[in-house]
């Protein structure tokens, strides 16, 4: 028997980081897990993925997310093996560990016959997420987006969503991708103080529906505190924007506009290394049984 599950990723709107309060939004970037049991005389997780243009060697996320659920189902010998492909770049700020997480709670949750609803299921990745040390917070906000779709605004402190709601899809999104990777766990959680005000505003504008001012000014505010390189969003600033901002904790820039002006954002952010064209993602995450 063989599991899949399908996750799509996601992009800031507001940083949870200065305040416990987040806001993303769901695009269309995907990681698909792959399922299945094995013959093993011990517990054995093993592992093969694939990120385009990426190496990963660090299993700890991976590990913990599944080790939690054998917990659950309670056998001490039994083999999981993992096949897991991404599109989303890795400690860019685009959440891919939270859609990691996601995609192996779902895919192996039904291998087992574990039942989880959306949101156990994402309470479950951020729990392992924390203990992997792969995130601050706990990311509930980015897990939330990833398996949910759509904008979410989150008190990720309570784990609540404190709103709701599915994109308009005619709108583009550019993604300038550094060559710089960020990990969230590596950075000091109290240098996001400066800014917990500023972050209060913009979760405020999010909560009244102007997300666009809303990631303008996360946006700004984030490449202060990490001393991010600003010139790709005064680059874009100058175009034919929606709005931009930085995705988590960087140094991926994310700029909206509307189709017609996407190739346009694309080759002024080609100055600055690779992009990635997407659009929102309003789907749930998908899960089953293969054979």
């Amino acid at each position: 028997m063989k599991s899949r599950a399908v996750v799509h990723g996601a992009v800031s709107i507001v940083n949870a980081i200065p305040t416990g309060l987040g806001a993303a939004l769901g695009v269309d970037l995907t990681t698909s897990v792959e399922a299945e049991f094995f013959e093993s005389g011990s517990r054995e997780i093993d592992v093969e993925i694939k990120i385009e243009d990426e190496e990963i060697e660090d299993m700890a996320l991976v590990e913990e997310t599944v080790n939690r659920l054998l917990n659950i189902y309670g056998e001490k010998k039994i083999g999981i093996h993992l096949n897991i492909y991404s599109n989303i770049p890795v400690a860019r700020g685009l959440k891919s560990s939270s859609a990691v997480s996601d995609a192996v709670v779902l895919a192996v949750s039904n291998l087992l016959g574990i039942k989880l609803d959306l949101v156990e299921a994402v309470n479950l990745a951020v729990d392992a997420s924390i203990d992997a040390g792969v995130s601050i917070t706990g990311a509930f906000d980015d897990s939330v987006t990833c398996m949910l779709g759509g904008v979410n605004i989150t008190d990720n402190i309570k784990r609540e969503i404190l709103a709701h709601w599915e994109m308009d899809e005619d709108i583009a999104i550019v993604i300038s991708i550094p060559e710089e990777k960020i990990y969230t766990g590596k950075l000091n959680k109290e240098i996001f103080n400066s800014v917990r005000n500023l972050s209060n505003r913009a979760v405020t504008l999010a909560l009244n529906g102007l997300i666009w001012d809303a990631m303008m000014i996360n946006g700004f505010i984030i490449a202060s505190v990490l001393d991010l390189d600003y010139e790709p969003m005064i680059a874009v600033l100058k175009k034919n924007i929606i709005s931009c901002g930085v995705s988590g904790k960087g140094p991926a820039i994310v700029a909206v506009t509307r189709p017609d002006y996407e190739n346009e954002l694309e080759q002024e952010f080609k100055r600055f290394g690779k992009t990635i064209k997407t659009k929102p993602n309003n789907k749930i995450a998908t899960v089953e049984i293969l054979e």
